[in-house]
């Protein structure tokens, strides 16, 4: 693959005086063209080791407006870091709408090096790279523009380099892969190789740089960037296009998932006191041994408005330590969480090991509420069942127990409860001309949710679909629901321990 890029390319300090005044400035407009388009500008920048990745990731702080320029390194995890999965390291540092984020290594430069050194099998990286491969799609597809630069060498000039470098002392070994992979050219290069090859797509294409000679490497850095910022920019007009034309017609569903669900399920109320505080002493025991393992819990609770999801969370947190657990309302999203792709503000709030998150609404306002009120265009929200997917396959993977519950009610019990609300002095807070504006569009909820329904109930993140008409059957449910759901969780990390024994 490297072959047809290092072919010892040079340009004269005289033809770099020349030449980069004006790709400084092209460099600084496109910047400033992402900037009022609000456009976010991610840069990856790896290589093999002394190709000048430091330099170039300096450069880009000089040339470019450093305001908006954030740079990030990726060496040894930290302990906050190996508490969630590894996400939510890189996803906490995305770029902003308008800003430039520049990830050293970014999510490849660990990954080459471990398999490189044999401290990742060839089935586990080429999972890793489909997995980035599939997020850099999605934050493409969000309108985040991707430049990924792999700066480059040959075996002779790297190891003259290396050489030089162990001789004065300069060079310094930030994981524990570095050295391995800085001492074995062949096995880097090869990685390096299959992991382009993997990863390199229209959307988030790859740039080798011959990197033998800095002022080449340099005004190729700031070339590939401008090229970059061109094809955003002609994206995004593309897309304003795509998005003037005619949407398709909403399908109507003849029957609908909600109406199977047999809402005239009770609770027994002579016992259903004794029965909550059981359930709740009995979360307060598997949450706690759950900490102690490192099992974190993220709870997502959607439904229709009034089905009792705010009664349903407090009776559940009243069950599980304070000190390890909060609830996150969900609710219009600020300035800085527009800035960002929609997931982000839900990675913030990801639970380390052991610790439990409760989402009141979440990552489904996507494809339910966005997609209802006509916030988000079809091809946004219908491109996010992959994407609400993905994450959740990711939280499932480090262990975390994710479940989902929809509390579900009648149109007339919530018609009830709603005037039950304008009636109540202590409730009318709850009420507002929002609630009955979405009643009005039940229908369009019911076929939102439906389609949610069947594209995210997957076998490791399964909808619960609670029926709410009696609030009290509601919350023994959600209860009982979570309670099995942590107790396979540490029976499988404990039939996992037994067989390592």
């Amino acid at each position: 693959m490297f072959e047809t890029v290092v072919l010892g390319r040079r340009c004269s300090d005289k033809d770099f005086r020349e030449q980069a005044p004006e790709l400084r400035m092209k460099l600084f407009e496109a910047q400033r063209q992402c900037i009022n388009r609000k456009i976010p500008l991610l840069i990856i920048v790896a290589g093999v080791d002394c190709s000048g990745r430091g330099a170039v990731v300096n450069l880009l702080s000089e040339w470019m407006d450093n305001k908006h320029v954030h740079n990030h390194v990726f060496w040894m995890e930290t302990d906050e870091e190996r508490a969630r999965p590894l996400d939510w390291r890189y996803w906490r540092l995305l770029p902003a709408a308008g800003s430039v984020g520049v990830f050293f290594g970014g999510w490849y430069g660990q990954a080459i090096r471990k398999f490189c050194a044999g401290d990742m099998d060839e089935m586990a990286f080429t999972s890793h790279m489909h997995h980035y491969r599939g997020l850099e799609n999605s934050l493409a597809a969000s309108g985040m523009a991707i430049v990924k630069i792999w700066l480059h060498l040959d075996k002779k000039e790297h190891d003259s380099r290396l050489k030089k470098r162990l001789a004065h002392k300069e060079i310094h070994h930030f994981t524990p892969y570095d050295k391995k992979s800085a001492e074995n050219y062949d096995g880097l290069a090869s990685a390096a190789a299959k992991a382009i090859t993997l990863t390199d797509r229209s959307f988030a294409p790859w740039t080798i740089v011959d990197a033998a000679d800095a002022n080449y490497r340099d005004l190729a850095v700031a070339k590939t960037l401008i090229a970059a910022v061109e094809r955003a920019v002609a994206e995004q007009d593309a897309k304003k296009a795509r998005l003037a034309e005619a949407a398709p017609a909403e399908r109507e569903n003849v029957i609908s998932t909600l109406d199977a669900i047999d809402l005239t399920v009770k609770a027994d109320p002579e016992t259903y006191k004794k029965d909550l505080d059981d359930l709740q002493a009995e979360l307060r025991e598997l949450t706690y041994h759950a900490y102690r393992k490192g099992i974190s819990s993220t709870l997502v609770f959607e439904g229709w408005d009034a089905a009792g999801k705010g009664g349903s969370i407090r009776r559940l947190m009243a069950g599980i330590d304070a000190r390890i657990s909060r609830a996150i309302p969900i609710g219009v999203p600020t300035d800085e969480e527009l800035a960002h792709h929609y997931l982000w503000r839900f990675w913030r709030h990801v639970p380390r090991a052991g610790f439990v998150t409760v989402y009141d609404r979440s990552w489904y306002g996507r494809v339910l509420v966005e997609r209802v009120e006509k916030l988000t265009p079809r091809e946004d929200w219908s491109r996010a069942y992959a994407e609400i997917n993905l994450f959740e396959e990711e939280l499932t993977n480090h262990g975390n127990v994710l479940v989902k519950f929809w509390l579900h009610l009648s149109p007339d019990e919530q018609l009830r409860r709603f005037k039950e609300r304008e009636e109540t002095p202590w409730k009318q807070y709850k009420i507002t001309p929002d609630d009955w504006r979405n009643r009005e569009k039940w229908p369009d909820y019911v076929r939102a949710a439906d389609e949610m329904f069947l594209r995210t109930s997957t076998e490791y993140a399964p909808w619960h679909i609670i029926a709410a008409e009696d609030k009290k059957y509601a919350r023994l449910t959600v209860l009982r629901t979570y309670r099995d759901a942590l107790k396979k969780a540490l029976k499988h990390v404990d039939d996992k321990k037994h067989e390592k024994k």
